[in-house]
């Protein structure tokens, strides 16, 4: 009789021990998939600034020219394709995770992050090639600032009439125009209610992630 009594009681110790278990287990996964859940868009945020009012008004209907640093606009250029810029800043430094740009002219573009106005440029991710309409890039950066370095498109800009060898000829040129983008968004993880001191630990573990990748200077194409 007592053999049994301590059996039973043996069953239902695992028992027990089977349900805690399988409990904290599917809490945690619940924590690991909430903490995957993304924010809202930080570019549709109070107090964001950018290039053109239009890449960051959650409509795709709508669209901005990025710009080049440099007066080109307009210009015949033989051989040369200057890079012209998109930037976003945000109010404040976020944990940036995932950033989405909506534009049919980026073929071979930079995207850079940075924070504060003397930080340098610290790349993201490039692109050479490009030839999907919707770019989705996974980041890992603390910054208040993104851009898109791109190169500028070749439009037809008509013929000209030229003397070569004793004949005319006729030369077709092409002039430089900025890239168009319909939306810029920006995505950290949805917050799961962690205390201060851990979001703080977080930020700072994602910046010193980020200065590992820091240093080069986006090439201008």
């Amino acid at each position: 009789m007592l053999w049994i009594m301590q059996k039973l009681a043996l069953i239902i110790c695992l028992i027990i021990t089977f349900t805690l278990l399988i409990g904290c287990s599917s809490k945690l996964m619940q924590t690991v998939f909430k903490e995957q859940e993304w924010s809202d868009n930080y570019a549709l945020a109070d107090g964001v600034e950018s290039t053109s009012p239009e890449m960051v008004d959650g409509d795709l209907g709508t669209s901005g020219e990025a710009v080049f640093p440099e007066k080109v606009y307009g210009k015949t250029i033989y051989g040369a394709f200057p890079s012209a810029e998109a930037e976003v800043i945000l109010p404040e430094k976020k944990s940036i995770r995932k950033i989405v740009i909506y534009s049919e002219d980026l073929e071979s573009f930079s995207v850079l992050s940075s924070l504060g106005d003397n930080s340098e440029w610290k790349i993201i991710e490039e692109f050479d090639n490009n030839t999907e309409d919707q770019i989705t890039i996974r980041a890992s950066a603390v910054a208040d600032r993104i851009k898109i370095r791109a190169r500028a498109k070749s439009v037809f800009d008509g013929t000209q009439r030229g003397v070569a060898n004793g004949g005319i000829i006729s030369m077709r040129t092409s002039k430089v125009e900025p890239p168009v983008i319909k939306e810029i968004e920006i995505y950290g993880f949805k917050s799961t209610g962690s205390k201060p001191d851990e979001i703080k630990h977080d930020t700072q573990d994602i910046e010193k992630d980020t200065e590992k990748h820091d240093g080069t200077q986006a090439p201008l194409f």
